[in-house]
């Protein structure tokens, strides 16, 4: 069946490749004369106006024209004639990204009429002949109203009801739909522009650290994605965000601008921060500037344009830090303490922990050049550049403190250039054409002087210093080349595409955690939960650590850092055909089905033959299932999406529009997931994970079994099953919008319901089963995890595929088009999402580690609701603008989000390990009926006092309550709400002279603008993904525990929400103020 797919797919490319990212519009419809018969041979000509830019097409025997890769945008002037009849002309129409617009008419003889008939439109965004699925269209009004503080994707694609964005060190975070961020798509004119390994939470290269792909001031419109059952769209499960490039017209038009924030320009400590003794105080000094410059304009009149932007930002994001907020044990004495015993001692300053912030300096070039080559022919070519240098700063919260010697510094650069040419051949054939080729250069390093991981469990919180463990060895290059272009054939009503398409990454990739040494020290406990020495005690005094960390390579000799040898240097590709066929079996209804074919090829990499035959034959003797899973071996399954969508313009005049599809989608994986079995083989990479280990303040003197270059096998092991495919999920969408009476209002619903096909599943073989069960009511197994099946190796870790899974989402939505000055929307989002693994880790072995589970993590998982479970959240946002004269104009816009945070699951504290298949032991809690059901450290007076607290806990949280006697799901329940809103005035100041328009702006921007008006509102509250009511103090037959004071008060109130206080999305309150020079 291989064979067959690939045959198919060597026969198509040679005349045609696919599409994954829509870059052009269309347009379409009918011709008829005034008894309704068609008219063939009437002449088609669309010129936009901007650029002069003409495209022409006649209509066919049936009366139909197509005209396609149109630029998006306009205003365009459609002009349809026919020799004997009135000619008909539209002006001011635009069309959206992605979108085909319909305009059919119905001529009148000449002698019938004086004058030709003229037509005037402007497009609401939300009617389309093509619009099937759920999707977001961003226009430039839009962009420039909506306040914008990171100028990033992010800022727009809040816009979509369906969006949930989170703030990390490296940027926001997008998921759509309730699905994994790393299942969106990214494309940028047509070609692939997501962070294709799979590191950047915002999904973008370069992402990590924080730096955009381009600036908005690049950006022509771009459009959301989420269920486009057109398969000339793919590469994800989530959802796809299409960007395209501003080009040149036959006016000169360009803008220089300069936005700022600073302290002065922040609220001072958010109230829900400030604790008895404690002032309210001022961010400290710090600055976030952007200074750029775009140009546009011909250089030969209707025939060649350019378009150049360069944007400079120098960001510094401060992260305060309240220490009367800090749940560990440790006084500020005791930290400075500990500063001077590691400088006296060691040599090793680790810096300040209470006033950490983030930098980013950031360079991003665009230029591009567009070319009329004829009336037929048009050819774009894009380079962008963007280079970045990023301190992401470690930080302290309330259970965790974080000295900034221990950040990380990242540099970061990617040149991406892109292709494209589209062509029309009469009437009956065009083509789209995108080649694209991105090079990314991540280099992460440790920030500060070299100095092993020290992690300190402090009561119920947590003291780190030393090199951030995932820094000291890692360097990534990736070049990323993309063939795609669509082939369409137009018979009749029917519009058939057929394409290909070929995509080639070559990475290297070198990457070893903990390569410095990473050290755990834990309180210690009596068997009666009293404690015999902190963790920071256990450190000063020289104790061994509880848990010690090392990844080094297995080959060189034995040089630590980015020197190492032993990096994972691989190729992949991926294969894709497809067919489609667009009906229009009415006037006003349209159908489109195809489907696709996907192969994606893994390379083969190193062979560990010790692992191969000897290691499997203990694992198949244990009763693991490997699925034909071997370290070395190359992996390629194809796939098949079909999918089918439907437009009905119900009327046929815009009014009521029903749509709506079902279809497969199938998503990259990131290829950092594959990318580990390249090098943890058991060959390549060695990892330590001990216990008991003294502490060795020397980076290159960590202990190592096997020694560098001995030839020695041992490590993690990741594997991948022979029959593995990508993940794959079934949309099925239907929406109806409707156009009301009053106002012009749109009212718009939307449903997606989203069924898991294929998705990444983890087990650690090298675990063995349970070595017993627990007493009482809580009789769950627990394990030996130090009683691995084979000893030579650490963790073996297969990836597979499941089927369980899925998500809904349900959306209510009323648009007002922009009409004299005023446009608006506001809606209503709910989203569900339920999967097994989320895949929210870069490494395969922290995927497994990272589950939390009632019976073990190797136990058979249900499907829970997932991490990107987006719950409800509401949308809001209006813009007027308000023109004093010609030459004076105010535009205000506001920008409401309600919404929940993230779900979190009730865990146990780690004091031991309760399920102990793992260090991270991630322990779903039993939820006890009453006191008999479990055991609390202390005497009897004190363990009734703890159940007095935890009975409490429970009863003030419904699900606890409701679930006495069972056992917690994951991210039982759902976060806190939120309500921000966010500001944004311009005033511009316009002057003309000769044919061009000057234009002073004058800009200011308020996130969280109620905080400004209260300093008790528009708090930003979370929960941490888990809240543990209870540390586990020893596991006997009938394991005892404690209460965590870290998540209650004294009598057991829960006390866990935390208010965000860190980078722009936050609970204070943030201005930033800007100038801009247009003119045109």
């Amino acid at each position: 069946m291989k064979r067959i797919y690939l045959a198919i797919a060597a026969i198509l490319f040679t005349a045609t490749a696919f599409a994954q990212g829509v870059t052009s519009s269309s347009l379409g419809g009918q011709v008829t004369d005034n008894v309704g018969e068609p008219l063939p041979g009437a002449s088609i000509v669309a010129e936009h106006v901007p650029s002069g830019t003409v495209y022409g097409a006649a209509t066919d025997f049936d009366g139909f024209y197509r005209i396609s890769g149109m630029r998006t945008g306009g205003p365009y002037t459609i002009t349809i004639s026919y020799v004997g009849f009135n000619e008909v002309v539209k002006e001011n129409v635009f069309l959206n990204l992605g979108s085909t617009e319909r305009i059919s008419v119905q001529m009148t003889e000449a002698a019938t009429a004086l004058d030709e008939v003229v037509l005037t439109g402007v497009s609401s965004g939300v009617f389309g002949a093509n619009k099937t699925g759920t999707e977001t269209n961003i226009s430039q009004r839009q962009v420039a109203t909506t306040p914008a503080a990171s100028r990033s994707l992010a800022d727009f694609v809040r816009l979509t009801p369906q969006a949930q964005l989170s703030e990390g060190d490296d940027g926001f975070s997008i998921s759509l739909a309730g699905q994994n961020n790393r299942y969106n798509a990214i494309y940028i004119d047509g070609a692939v522009n997501n962070d294709v390994f799979g590191l950047a939470g915002s999904g973008t290269n370069g992402g990590q650290t924080g730096v955009n792909p381009l600036s908005v001031d690049a950006i022509e419109t771009f459009q959301i994605n989420i269920a486009p059952f057109d398969v000339r769209q793919s590469g994800f499960s989530g959802g796809s965000i299409n960007a395209v490039t501003r080009s040149g017209s036959n006016e000169f038009e360009g803008s220089a601008y300069y936005f700022t924030r600073n302290e002065s320009l922040a609220g001072k400590t958010p109230g829900a921060l400030v604790n008895e003794g404690d002032d309210r105080e001022k961010l400290a000094e710090f600055s976030a500037n952007t200074y750029g410059v775009r140009l546009g304009g011909p250089l030969i009149e209707d025939k060649l344009f350019f378009f150049v932007n360069y944007e400079r930002g120098e960001t510094e994001t401060p992260q305060p830090f309240t220490f009367s907020n800090y749940t560990g044990r440790a006084s500020e004495a005791d930290l400075a303490g500990l500063s001077s015993f590691l400088q006296n001692t060691y040599g090793y300053n680790p810096g300040i922990f209470d006033n950490n912030t983030r930098t980013l300096e950031s360079n991003t070039l665009v230029a591009k050049l567009d070319w009329n080559i004829n009336e037929n022919h048009n050819l774009s070519l894009r380079h962008s550049y963007v280079g970045a240098e990023n301190l992401e700063a470690r930080n302290s919260g309330n259970r965790n403190i974080g000295f900034i010697n221990g950040s990380e510094f990242f540099e970061s650069t990617t040149n991406s250039t892109a292709l494209e040419l589209n062509s029309r051949f009469s009437n009956k054939f065009s083509n789209n054409l995108v080649v694209g080729f991105t090079a990314v250069r991540d280099d992460r390093d440790p920030f500060g002087q070299p100095f092993p991981t020290v992690d300190i469990q402090d009561g119920d919180g947590f003291i780190s210093f030393g090199s951030e463990p995932f820094s000291t060895a890692n360097l990534l290059n990736t070049d990323y080349l993309t063939i795609t272009n669509n082939f369409n054939i137009y018979a009749g009503r029917h519009t058939i595409t057929l394409g290909a398409n070929a995509e080639f990454a070559t990475v290297k990739n070198l990457f070893f955690a903990y390569n410095y040494g990473d050290y755990t020290f834990e309180d210690q406990f009596d068997d009666e939960g009293n404690l015999l020495s902190s963790g920071l005690n256990q450190f000063l005094t020289g104790q061994n650590a509880d848990v010690y960390q090392h990844g080094y390579s297995l080959v060189g000799n034995g040089i630590t850092g980015d020197e190492s040898a032993g990096s994972a240097d691989f190729e992949t590709e991926q294969y894709g055909v497809y067919v489609q066929d667009e009906v229009d079996v009415t006037d006003n209804f349209r159908v489109s089905f195809g489907a696709r074919i996907d192969i994606p090829v893994w390379r083969d990499g190193p062979v560990n033959e010790d692992f191969n035959t000897r290691t499997v034959g203990l694992l198949e003797a244990a009763g693991k299932d490997l699925q034909g899973a071997r370290v070395g071996q190359q992996i390629s399954n194809a796939v098949f999406s079909p999918r089918l969508g439907f437009n009905w313009d119900v009327n046929g005049d815009r009014t009521t529009q029903i749509r709506g599809g079902l279809g497969v989608f199938t998503s990259r994986l990131p290829l950092v997931w594959p990318g580990g079995s390249y090098n943890n083989n058991g060959v390549t990479g060695g990892f330590m994970f001990e216990f008991g280990q003294p502490f060795e303040a020397d980076v290159n003197n960590q202990f190592e079994d096997p020694a560098p270059g001995s030839g020695g096998v041992g490590g993690n092991i990741d594997l991948i099953s022979a029959d593995f495919q990508l993940p794959q999920v079934m949309k099925y969408n239907f929406a109806i919008d409707q156009k009301l009476p009053w106002w012009g209002l749109i009212a718009s619903a939307d449903f997606l319901y989203t069924d898991v096909i294929t998705d990444i599943y983890y087990e650690n073989l090298n675990i063995g089963g349970p070595e017993g069960f627990y007493q009482g009511a809580d009789n769950r197994p627990f394990y030996n995890r130090s009683n691995r099946i084979d000893g030579t190796y650490q963790g073996i870790y297969l990836a597979s595929n499941t089927g369980g899974g899925n998500a809904t989402t349900a959306t209510f939505t009323l648009t007002k088009p922009f009409e004299n000055g005023f446009a608006g929307s506001v809606s209503y989002s709910f989203s569900e999402s339920n999967k097994i693994f989320d895949g929210t880790s870069s490494q395969n072995s922290s995927q497994w580690r990272n589950i939390q589970s009632v019976n073990g993590k190797n136990s058979n998982l249900p499907v829970t609701r997932s991490d990107f479970a987006g719950g409800s959240r509401i949308l809001a946002n209006v813009s007027y603008q308000l023109d004093w004269n010609e030459n004076v104009s105010t535009t205000v816009a506001l920008l409401y989000t309600g919404s929940q945070n993230a779900p979190y699951s009730f865990t146990y504290n780690e004091g031991r390990d309760l399920l102990n298949d793992d260090s991270r032991d991630n322990a779903l809690i039993y939820i006890p009926r009453d006191a008999s059901e479990i055991q609390f450290s202390g005497d009897e007076a004190e363990q009734a006092a703890q159940w007095q607290q935890l009975d409490n806990f429970i009863s003030s949280i419904d699900y606890l309550d409701e679930n006495r006697g069972g056992y917690a799901e994951r991210n039982a329940e759902r976060g806190p709400w939120s309500h921000i809103v966010d500001l944004k005035i311009l005033q511009d100041f316009k002057i003309k002279f000769g044919n061009t328009k000057h234009t002073f702006q004058l800009s200011a921007d308020v996130f969280n603008f109620t905080n400004l008006l209260n300093k008790d509102w528009g708090r930003l509250k979370f929960v941490r993904s888990e809240v543990s009511p209870l540390t586990t103090v020893s596991t006997g037959d009938t394991p005892v525990f404690s209460i965590n004071q870290g998540v209650m008060d004294e009598n057991g109130n829960p006390d866990f929400i935390e208010f965000d206080d860190r980078g722009i999305q936050s609970s204070r309150w943030q201005a930033q103020l800007g100038i801009r020079y247009i003119f045109n």
